[in-house]
């Protein structure tokens, strides 16, 4: 029917249309254009209930097309929740989130920024639409620009334009990348985890628009979502550390348990080894095999006392700090354990133990253990080598006694006392020590001698070790040394030697101590020698008497010491110094800082007083040179004390 002749459609003919656009879901322009059609015929009260009815009909468009949004809006938070309960990887989750927001709400870019604990300030975290490389490395404070906005007030913002919307508390260089990637218009909701902010989730476009409230609960929808994911990333990650210190926790202690299994074993297997006082080798041995690796004992000398185990020692085996309990050094696969060998405040030396795999403290514990054995262990053989040293001892202290022993008895108590075989070759040493008590020495000097099957005794206030089947240079060379590591400090030694007999014994100490006081009185600490090693001067001594060193004294420097306290001169001290500057008067001026011309006139004077120039030759320079150190030396010993009365 055509209403009005004027091709109007009729009642029916609208119903059905509007009918036809509802379930084709045509767009709002169509049923405009009906409207206009049926408002131009002729008024009246079947018009206007077209009017009604199509509007009505536009009304429920709209209810339809709301709905089919929020089915849409549905499935996809539907889609989202699913992403969280495949537990995938929390940035592709995010990226799924930020994905879904820029195509639910047909923006141009979509952003999720969050909060920094540690710097306080608000991050870029995804970004996806943008177009260049600035904002996606914004960082902006709290309260500046919409991120820090959202996040301070906790509220969601939206704004058609970015740049001149009043409302803003803009941040320079965040305005810069936003004006650069053509961003007008921005809508941000916050991220919540609890009542804490911890971002925000943002769309934008490159136009302006206006962002209705369902889009904002939509976008905050998605931000939930996101702060769960976070929330989620966070907590797992926890579980997961704690779930791993637990698993390290049961391991070691299983490792432990296991550890004290064994340390359990090695002080069953350490006890039976002191009570039947094993040799330190039989020690060192039972914990290369408890600890599974190779084991030194180390003397305080650095000396390699005894190994065990089937592996190789490194070249250089460490010491232990004084006060250390263990130490460990890694070197390649091998880690290297020392740890000291003392008694209280008495040092041994210390253990090494080179093993492959890392000790565990129940580990370290028995091989700390092992050190206080094998303490044990050496402070019982020293006391037993002591008591033996001393009964010795006191049989060599009488032989070095001022007067000498009834022979034959001496020979009867040696035998009775199972002392040294005194005709085996013996070579003797007399010790002093700078820096350290003499009892120290002498402990040192013990250990040596037991060591060597000697022995060490005290005699006159001074230490006397014999040495068996040494040769006497090799012990001046080597001994002073060693017992300086043992004993820790500087020592020096006169040698004398071999002597295959007590007589030669009581000899030989006699010549070894005057050798020591030689090198004491001639600055030579720290040194072993024999009066072949101490020079000319040795050798002078060897073979002349007191009367000899008199008359040299006499003929030499007597006559310029009476001069030099006569007047108050220095011909010794220049003399002396010509000698050292070999002979050179101007090197002599230089050394004693005097011009030339009174060295000369010193020299002369000296002339003089000599009676003769005879001293500048060779032969009388080299008496005036040995008179010089005689009287050196005689200045700390007097020439009864240096040569036996009986070469006089």
């Amino acid at each position: 029917m055509i209403l009005g002749g004027m091709g109007i459609p009729a009642a029916d003919q609208t119903i059905a249309r509007l009918l036809h656009l509802l379930a084709t879901e045509a767009p709002g322009e169509a049923f405009d254009q009906l409207a206009e059609i049926v408002e131009a015929s002729a008024p009246g009260p079947e018009r206007d209930e077209m009017l009604i009815a199509i509007a009505r009909s536009g009304r429920i468009r709209d209810l339809l097309a709301h709905r089919k949004r929020r089915e849409k809006e549905t499935h996809a938070l539907i889609e989202t929740a699913r992403d969280l309960a495949s537990l995938r990887d929390v940035d592709e989750v995010l990226d799924a989130i930020v994905h879904r927001a820029r195509q639910l709400l047909g923006t141009d870019a979509t952003y999720l920024a969050l909060l920094d604990p540690v710097r306080g300030d608000v991050y870029m975290r995804i970004t996806l639409g943008t177009v260049t490389r600035a904002i996606e490395s914004i960082r902006q404070p709290v309260g500046r620009g919409i991120g820090g906005r959202i996040i301070a007030t906790g509220e969601p913002f939206a704004t058609s334009d970015y740049v001149n919307d009043t409302r803003l508390n803009r941040y320079p260089s965040v305005t810069d990348a936003v004006v650069e990637d053509g961003i007008v218009s921005i809508a941000g909701v916050p991220l919540r985890i609890g009542d804490a902010v911890i971002g925000a989730l943002f769309v934008a476009n490159r136009y302006e628009r206006s962002y209705d409230r369902s889009e904002i609960e939509l976008l905050s929808s998605l931000a939930d979502h996101a702060s769960i994911v976070i929330e989620n990333a966070r907590l797992f990650a926890h579980a997961e550390v704690a779930a791993g210190r637990l698993r390290e926790t049961n391991a070691e202690l299983s490792r432990q348990g296991e550890g004290l299994e064994r340390a359990s074993i090695a002080h069953e297997q350490l006890i039976p080894l002191v009570l039947r006082r094993a040799d330190l080798g039989e020690l060192v041995e039972a914990v290369a095999v408890m600890l599974d690796g190779t084991v030194a004992a180390v003397g305080v000398d650095g000396s390699v006392l005894v190994t065990g185990g089937r592996g190789t020692l490194p070249d250089t085996l460490p010491a232990p700090a004084r006060g250390a309990v263990a130490a460990a050094r890694v070197t390649g696969t091998s880690r290297t354990w020392t740890v000291p060998v003392q008694a209280g405040e008495e040092r041994f030396g210390h253990l090494v133990l080179v093993a492959t795999t890392q000790l565990l403290d129940p580990d370290v514990r028995t091989l700390e253990r092992a050190a206080q054995t094998a303490a044990l262990l050496m402070l019982m053989d020293r006391q037993v080598s002591a008591a033996e040293q001393q009964v010795r001892g006191e049989l060599i202290d009488d032989l070095l006694a001022e007067r000498e022993p009834d022979w034959t008895a001496f020979e009867r108590r040696a035998r009775r006392a199972g002392a040294v075989d005194l005709r085996t070759a013996h070579t003797v040493l007399v010790l002093s020590a700078t820096g350290v008590p003499r009892r120290h020495l002498l402990r040192a000097a013990a250990d040596l001698a037991s060591r060597h099957g000697g022995l060490a005794t005290e005699h006159a206030a001074q230490v006397v070790l014999l040495l068996p089947h040494i040769d006497p240079g090799e012990a001046a060379r080597t001994v002073p040394a060693t017992l300086g590591r043992s004993a820790g400090g500087v020592v020096t030694a006169g040698v004398a030697g071999s002597a295959r007999s007590a007589q030669e014994v009581r000899r030989m100490h006699r010549e070894a101590e005057r050798c020591l006081r030689l090198l004491l009185a001639l600055g030579r600490e720290g040194e072993g020698a024999g009066l072949a090693e101490v020079g000319v001067l040795g050798l002078v001594l060897e073979s002349t008497s007191q009367k000899q060193v008199r008359a040299l004294l006499a003929q030499t420097v007597a006559p310029l010491q009476r001069y030099d306290e006569e007047h108050n001169t220095l011909l010794l001290e220049t003399i002396d110094a010509y000698f050292a500057a070999g002979g050179n008067p101007r090197a002599t001026a230089k050394a004693l800082q005097v011009h030339p011309n009174t060295i000369y006139q010193r020299l002369e004077r000296i002339d003089h007083v000599l009676g003769h120039r005879g001293w500048r030759e060779p032969d009388g320079a080299l008496s005036m040179q040995l008179g010089l150190q005689l009287q050196r030396i005689l200045e700390q010993i007097p020439v009864e004390e240096l040569l036996p009365a009986a070469g006089g």
